[in-house]
């Protein structure tokens, strides 16, 4: 047998075993009513990762030795972004999603101040938006506790009292695209348009919390 295929053979046989491993009897000791030994302390690898052998079985069989991880690419994730770390196969580290946008005002307030002249005012001689305001246009995307979708509430009109005028439409929509962004004036118009609610738009303001129900 080719040593792919023995490699391929023993990840399988690994992955039976981890799933079949919990289903299976407790051991002697176990039903004669011994001591239980304590497990070992999980170990770190060279790479920091911890090595979890979460099955006492596997630990009767290895006698508590460290036993590295293959040289495999590490394609599961690790605990707790799955249930258990298979022995000998390696996994990554999992990032967490960031939690969900839930309203738009506190980004704007700290975003939009240094456009408000532009995107309020109706003067032909201002033409395009200060450096100011272009400079947070990028922090804006980046930043995971807002959403750039939030924008759409300034195009359309709806932002409040965030600005201390009414809006320009016409500033508001070409504002990415004077700032080196690309997306014109009718991108931005369909964006926050949504009319096939392709985009999830934050509201701009969360929704209150539900008053406690009374028990009767």
């Amino acid at each position: 047998m080719a040593p792919s295929n023995k490699c391929t053979l023993a990840i399988a046989l690994l992955v039976a075993f981890a799933v079949v491993a919990p289903t299976l009897p407790p051991s002697a000791a176990a039903r004669d009513g011994g001591a239980a030994k304590a497990a070992p302390a999980p170990a770190p690898s060279a790479s920091g990762d911890v090595r979890l052998h979460p099955m006492g079985l596997i630990d009767d069989i290895i006698g508590g030795l460290h036993i590295p991880d293959l040289p495999l690419p590490r394609i599961l994730p690790c605990p707790p972004a799955f249930p258990i770390k298979i022995p000998f196969i390696p996994c990554r580290n999992v990032t967490p999603s960031p939690p969900p946008v839930t309203e738009c005002r506190p980004g704007l307030a700290m975003y939009m101040p240094p456009c408000a002249g532009f995107l309020t005012s109706n003067d032909s001689s201002v033409s395009s938006p200060p450096s100011t305001c272009c400079d947070v246009i990028g922090p804006l995307f980046q930043d995971k506790s807002t959403s750039p979708l939030c924008l759409c509430h300034v195009v359309n009109g709806d932002a409040g009292e965030l600005l201390p005028a009414p809006v320009n439409h016409t500033h508001a929509t070409s504002l990415l695209e004077q700032c080196g962004f690309e997306f014109t004036s009718a991108n931005v118009t369909d964006i926050c348009a949504n009319r096939d609610n392709v985009f999830i738009i934050p509201p701009m303001d969360a929704d209150p919390p539900s008053p406690p129900q009374r028990r009767h």
